[in-house]
């Protein structure tokens, strides 16, 4: 397994190696625990390339750069970091050096991603139920990233794929995050398909006010109760969380989001559901995607001026708005056509 890493290793990008030590810097780097943000300050000359060619990067003043701690940015700064070297200061440089070998990882996940089979099946025992070819499909997505949005037609069996999803990783206790209207359903199809031994268990969380939860494979709760166990939530160590119909959460600066996005932020694995992502205008991906993976698109300003150039007409329908979304390999699955 260490010589598979090491020689996907070697294939990583330039910008993911190592940044010369040493000799002249022209900063320094810390992280902000608060922000969790990692903060350049430096040379005007560093800090204002920085702002001029990462949209994303914030900073007010003179001589301040301000980066998102996302493993995708964490490889642009590296770049940077590669013209002009920066003094980490020495309290975070263990967590730099753990950012970088995350964004490493990704790198290589998504290289064994193009070489994967694009198509799989739940281990035997462990699901019960057979895949449509297409849902196989789906599933292998899934597998090919901890975060992704499954975007299937509703009638395509968008929640047997979830559940397959589940129980090949087996990411127990999972979190199903769904509609009022749909635990019932959820709780029925889970305990269809999910086999484990002794039978899996089940709870339904009920109520706005946060009780003791007792001990089960997999925990309902319908998003109306999210902003009622949002300080809690984040803190039972789920490892799986599926949101069911994600486009829920299309709208920002509800207490609702904000438990989502605290919840999601905690978690492995994260999947979202939905046949409609976007429901009324094109921006509201930006808020959706941000749920299954802070800043995948980038911040809202510069996602809104290069995806799209009037967001609240764009479309689900637009083909030129999802190729700018997905690239062609975004974290994000269409119908059985794969439009994206």
């Amino acid at each position: 397994m260490d010589e598979w890493r090491d020689f996907d290793l070697d294939r990583c990008p330039a910008y993911l190696r190592d940044a010369d030590e040493g000799g002249e810097t022209y900063g320094t780097l810390s992280y902000n625990r608060r922000s969790k943000v990692w903060t350049i300050k430096g040379e005007p000359c560093v800090t204002e390339l920085a702002k001029r060619l990462f949209p994303g990067c914030d900073g007010r003043g003179r001589g301040v750069a301000r980066f998102t701690a996302h493993r995708r940015v964490v490889g642009e700064l590296n770049w940077l970091m590669m013209r002009y070297p920066l003094t980490i200061k020495e309290t975070d440089r263990a967590r730099w050096e753990a950012a970088l070998e995350e964004a490493r990882d990704y790198a290589i996940r998504r290289r064994r991603q193009r070489r994967a089979p694009d198509h799989a099946t739940p281990p035997e025992g462990a699901f019960s139920g057979q895949l449509m070819p297409f849902q196989q499909q789906g599933l292998a997505f899934l597998l090919s990233t901890d975060r992704a949005l499954l975007a299937d037609e509703m009638g395509l069996g968008k929640t047997v794929q979830a559940l397959s999803y589940l129980a090949t990783t087996a990411g127990y206790p999972a979190l199903l995050v769904v509609p009022p209207h749909l635990v019932r359903n959820w709780q029925r199809e889970a305990e269809r398909f999910l086999l484990l031994e002794g039978g899996v268990r089940i709870h339904v969380i009920r109520g706005l006010k946060p009780y003791d939860l007792p001990e089960a494979d997999v925990y309902i709760i319908h998003y109306l109760l999210l902003r009622g166990w949002k300080q809690v939530l984040p803190d039972l160590g789920f490892r799986t969380v599926i949101f069911d119909e994600i486009q829920e959460l299309r709208r920002a600066g509800t207490e609702k989001y904000s438990a989502a996005s605290l919840l999601s932020s905690g978690v492995e694995r994260v999947i979202g559901l939905s046949g409609t992502p976007i429901y009324n205008n094109g921006g509201e991906i930006w808020n959706v995607v941000n749920i299954l993976d802070f800043h995948f698109l980038g911040d809202w300003e510069s996602f809104s001026r290069e995806c799209a150039t009037d967001i609240t007409a764009t479309s689900s329908q637009s083909p030129i708005f999802w190729a700018n979304i997905c690239g062609g390999k975004g974290s994000c699955c269409g119908e059985p056509s794969r439009k994206c």
